[in-house]
């Protein structure tokens, strides 16, 4: 996982992850495992639980679910709702590890540095239907009143 800067928006970059029946086991067994061994050598190694916290932290609603399928993070036979129940529960019994910290920090060092322009993007986002409908509204408009003018113009 890591960020990366571009001169007006960042990314986050996360590895897409497959999620099966097979894999969600895996998953589960590898964070286990994780946990065992940090028991007996204290690390603070934690990636898959990191990463499955990451995820987790990126989903809230379905939508969100949806939204990660689109972008080609997340690949499942499983629904949007399973896959929210799936790591929402997951996540809550994981320890999270260095490395979930590390990204977590750059995401909020990311937020504080560019308010003004993660604002503009959001409201862009949120309201883009309205903004396109607007300027339609207005440039038909314009093409009215000009039109009126020329004619205006042309009478004797």
């Amino acid at each position: 996982m890591s960020i990366q800067r571009g001169c007006l928006l960042g990314q986050l970059s996360v590895t897409p992850l497959f999620v099966s029946d097979f894999t969600a086991c895996w998953l589960v067994n590898m964070a286990a495992y994780e946990a065992s061994v940090a028991i007996t050598y204290p690390s603070d190694g934690f990636a898959i639980s990191s990463y499955i916290s990451a995820l987790a932290m990126l989903m809230d609603k379905e939508e969100d679910v949806h939204q990660l399928r689109a972008k080609h993070l997340i690949h499942s036979f499983f629904s949007d709702h399973e896959l929210l129940v799936f790591f929402k529960s997951l996540a809550r019994h994981m320890r999270l590890g260095h490395r979930y910290f590390v990204i977590t920090e750059k995401i909020h060092n990311f937020k504080r540095e560019r308010p003004l322009r993660i604002t503009m993007h959001r409201f862009v986002y949120n309201n883009f239907r309205v903004i396109v409908a607007v300027l339609s509204i207005v440039s038909v408009l314009v093409g009215i009143f000009r039109t009126l003018m020329s004619l205006k113009q042309h009478q004797p």
